[in-house]
């Protein structure tokens, strides 16, 4: 490889020289454009002369200089040392070279990379080992389950440890996990777990009721994001090795839900106490563990002792991808959300509809003219939701009513009427004051900023005048960012449970709801998310959480814009068990080869 990259050094310094074309240059010059020393640039044209990359013939004689004749060809050997990268998993550093490569190079390399991703079959001796492999365009930071904030993060969670109970999205009922049996009393407030016996951390530990006790007295004391999830734990005690009790300050029906939750996954506490780096190398009960993990490559490993039954999986492989602006050309078969004419496969498409929308949501602790109920209504009248869909991306996206897709079907459809905007703003006494409309970006070139400024666009076309702005939601999140803003744009992507994913959407703060909604809305909120927790039937806990979204959608507080439309390409053929499971993410337990 050092070799190569000398070469390609040369190349760069020399850009005006042709191949087999000589030309005089004196060791001196080459040490200099080398960055080397003479007698080390010897040796390296020694070495290129026996590959044959160049030709050196040196004329003994005063003022005669050597002749040098590059004889190998740039672009291919970029391409060969690309694909060395690639293979040793460095695709950072592969992926950078093909901004400098030939188009014809550029399509020739990313025909080869098709090839390297995907879903393969390793044969050892009489043994084979089933892989996937696939590309993804940010690194995963936090592994550590109360502290994840992207889906994707959550995703490898669910991989990697397990939660008391899990929720079963077909029967709409929570099921046994680490707890394989649980009850109540009359009161609501008390719940008892009976755990399983014989359940395996990754380091071969057996996981008992101390750490459940302790990782819920983590997430009491610490400070994480979603603590709000276990404000209502009065205590939490063992009652044997393997039962476990909890303590609620005030009934709770959602509470076998919550446990369900990624965020509530069991944790070995000895292990975080004594391995600084668990954030990355976490040590969970679930069906995969993390093996390698760096800014390039995440391989998680099946946990072959896993209770719940094997993975058919022996291997994922997620390579961090840089973003495809740094790598220009770059083919789209990299987004899964793509099937591209170029790439000659047979694909499968497997489609998901997801819960949640995006949305936006005014600031009523701020004062301003969308403090009016009229301006608000305005505004609503001036977006023109198929339109939104259709200019950003109609195959992903799909005009919203609600947070729920059958809420959605059945309402009647939004009003789309400029001239009622115009009326409704001379209304409010709308006179040309400036709006802040903020969204929030989760990395670079993943953001609202479309959106929002597709909203920009449309207002202005009834005289409103808007200022955008997108912020990572750490940023936007803090109270004295967020007061800037008028309007905030937000959006929420459900799981399975859709009751609890519904409930959590109106505590977060990263949802944007509860922490724009004044004081009277706030204590209205917070009775009602109360009276829900504390209702027994879920059919009557759906019907109030519709009713509280309605309320403040007929209040003009939240308008929702649009729903989202995930689907995956896989090749057909041997690959089974294909399914898209929360947030549009292929499971990793399911799939197997034929």
């Amino acid at each position: 490889m050092k070799i190569t990259e000398h070469y390609l050094h040369l190349r760069k310094g020399l850009p005006s020289q042709k191949e087999n074309d000589p030309f005089h240059i004196t060791v001196k010059e080459l040490s200099d454009l080398l960055c080397c020393s003479p007698r080390y640039t010897k040796k390296v044209i020694n070495e290129m002369k026996e590959k044959q990359w160049i030709d050196w013939e040196v004329e003994y004689g005063r003022g005669k200089k050597p002749t040098l004749t590059l004889l190998k060809n740039q672009d291919e050997l970029m391409y060969s040392m690309a694909k060395t990268y690639f293979k040793a998993n460095h695709y950072r550093e592969g992926l950078q070279l093909l901004s400098a490569m030939s188009p014809y190079y550029r399509k020739k390399i990313n025909e080869w990379l098709q090839g390297q991703f995907g879903y393969f079959e390793e044969t050892k001796e009489d043994d084979s080992v089933h892989l996937l492999r696939y590309p993804f365009y940010h690194s995963i930071v936090h592994l550590d389950p109360p502290l994840t904030k992207s889906i994707h993060e959550n995703h490898i969670v669910n991989h990697l440890f397990d939660t008391l109970l899990v929720f079963n999205e077909k029967t709409n009922q929570v099921e046994p996990s680490l707890a394989h049996y649980w009850e109540v009393d009359s009161s609501g407030c008390t719940w008892t777990f009976y755990l399983r016996k014989g359940v395996l951390f990754h380091h071969g530990r057996e996981c008992s009721a101390d750490d459940v006790v302790e990782t819920f007295q983590r997430l009491q004391t610490g400070s994480f994001p979603n603590g709000w999830m276990v404000t209502n734990i009065k205590e939490i005690k063992k009652i044997k090795k393997w039962v476990v009790q909890f303590q609620l300050y005030g009934p709770d029906y959602l509470f076998p839900h919550a446990l369900c939750h990624e965020q509530l996954s069991i944790v070995p506490l000895d292990v975080i106490k004594s391995e600084p780096n668990f954030t990355k190398y976490p040590i969970g009960t679930g069906p995969f563990k993390v093996t390698v993990h760096d800014d390039t490559l995440m391989r998680l490993e099946v946990h072959p002792y896993y209770f719940n039954g094997r993975p058919f999986l022996d291997k994922v492989e997620i390579i961090t991808m840089p973003d495809e602006t740094e790598v220009p050309n770059m083919i789209s078969y990299f987004d899964v959300n793509k099937q591209t004419d170029d790439t000659p496969m047979a694909w499968q498409e497997v489609e998901f509809p997801e819960e949640g929308a995006t949305y936006i949501t005014f600031n009523l602790w701020k004062d301003g003219l969308h403090q009016s109920e009229f301006f608000r209504e305005a505004l609503a009248y001036a977006i023109n939701k198929e339109a939104l869909c259709d200019d950003i991306e109609k195959e992903r996206y799909f005009p919203a009513e609600s947070q729920l897709i059958s809420e959605t079907n059945c309402a009647t459809g939004h009003e789309y009427n400029k001239e009622k905007a115009k009326a409704l703003l001379a209304k409010a006494g709308y006179k040309g004051e400036t709006i802040t409309l903020y969204g929030t970006q989760l990395r670079k070139n993943a953001s609202v900023l479309r959106e929002i400024s597709w909203l920009q666009k449309e207002w202005s076309n009834i005289g409103v005048n808007v200022k955008t702005a997108v912020f990572p939601i750490d940023e936007l999140i803090k109270k004295d960012r967020l007061q800037e803003a008028d309007i905030v744009m937000g959006g929420f992507a459900f799981g399975h449970d859709l009751v609890y994913s519904f409930y959590r959407l109106f505590h977060l703060k990263g949802a944007f709801v509860r922490p724009l909604l004044d004081g009277e809305l706030t204590s209205e909120l917070h009775k009602k998310l109360v009276d829900i927790r504390q209702e027994k039937e879920r059919t009557n806990q759906l019907k109030k959480l519709i009713e509280l979204e309605k309320g403040l959608i007929d209040r003009r507080v939240v308008i929702n814009l649009f729903h989202r439309r995930h689907a995956v390409h896989v090749k057909e053929a041997a690959l089974k068990g294909v399914s898209l499971e929360r947030y549009g993410r292929v499971s990793y337990k399911k799939l197997w080869f034929k």
